[in-house]
Parts: C-alpha cells; sequence; structure tokens
C-alpha cells in the first residue's frame, strides 16, 4: 500500500508538471506563429492616406508622393480607390507657378480635371498642399477649353518630405 500511495504522489507531483510544460511549450509556439502572422500582415499593408481630393460630393482618400523641382515647385502624384465603386484612382498635383494643374484619372479611363475656364489657386504651405472653390470638369477638351461639369471640390495633401523631381532626374542623365 505504501507503494501505491507514494506512486501517486509521484503522478501528483509530475504529471502536472510536465503538462506544464508541454502546454507553455505549444503556446509559445502560437506567439511566434501570432508574431510571424502580424509581420506579414504589416508588410501587405497598404501605405496610409495621406490626403485627399473632394469632386462635388465625393471624396478619394488617396496616398500620394510629393516632389519638388530644382526651381521649388512642387507636384504630388497619389494612388487610391474610389469608395462608393472601387475603381482605381490616380492623381496628379501640380503647383507650379502660372501654371497650376489638379487631374483625377478614375480607373484608367474617366478624366477629371480643373477647369481651363475657371481660376485655380493650389497653396503650398510646409509640408501641406491645398486647394479650395476647384470647378472640376470631366472629359475636359484642350483644344475648346469645353467639359462636362462635374461639380466643385478642394484637395488636400499632408506630405511627410519631398523627393526630387523624377522627371529631372531622368534628363539629367
Amino acid at each position: 500500500m505504501g507503494l501505491f500511495v507514494k506512486n501517486n504522489y509521484v503522478y501528483l507531483l509530475v504529471l502536472p508538471l510536465l503538462i506544464w510544460t508541454f502546454s507553455s511549450c505549444t503556446r509559445s509556439e502560437n506567439v511566434v506563429k501570432t508574431v510571424e502572422e502580424t509581420e506579414e500582415f504589416i508588410e501587405e499593408s497598404p501605405k496610409l492616406s495621406n490626403g485627399w481630393i473632394q469632386i462635388g460630393s465625393k471624396n478619394v482618400e488617396m496616398t500620394f508622393t510629393c516632389y519638388e523641382t530644382q526651381l521649388g515647385e512642387v507636384e504630388a502624384i497619389g494612388n487610391g480607390e474610389d469608395p462608393e465603386t472601387g475603381e482605381s484612382t490616380e492623381a496628379l498635383i501640380q503647383a507650379f507657378i502660372g501654371k497650376p494643374y489638379v487631374g483625377l484619372l478614375k480607373d484608367g479611363s474617366t478624366m477629371f480635371e480643373a477647369s481651363l475656364n475657371e481660376p485655380l489657386d493650389i497653396s503650398v504651405n510646409g509640408f501641406e498642399i491645398t486647394a479650395g472653390a476647384i470647378s472640376w470638369q470631366k472629359n475636359l477638351d484642350l483644344q475648346t477649353a469645353y467639359g462636362e461639369a462635374a461639380g466643385f471640390g478642394s484637395l488636400f495633401v499632408e506630405c511627410e518630405k519631398f523627393e526630387s523631381d523624377p522627371l529631372e532626374e531622368k534628363f539629367s542623365n
């Protein structure tokens, strides 16, 4: 009987220790997998939006890269997605002195541009590019300056930094 009680004490003390050891090892595997999955998610996550363009009642969040020319003029190129239709969007903003330009291309086919008949005022203040009261036109004909009215809107871009103009780099090589 003494041996039976002694064996039960061993089981009662050793068995929980073994269970705890094995369960902690499986938990650490789960933690490692979770950390690896989180790192993969972070790498696959798209860059966060740093600006938007508004046309009429639609507001399109976009991710912009900002550039500065050797003359100190600023431009921004952005990509995003129309929240209602899921169409891809691309934008070009040029805050050039005397010749500012704003254009938005939706799904590679529909073009929205600031009206050529209305003034376009794009401001650069530090790392922010803004424009208010943009008169948008759809499918603008550059020869006649006529396009379908698409509404009024505005834009905002928060630049992290200004990179050198890619066109200047291309022509200087």
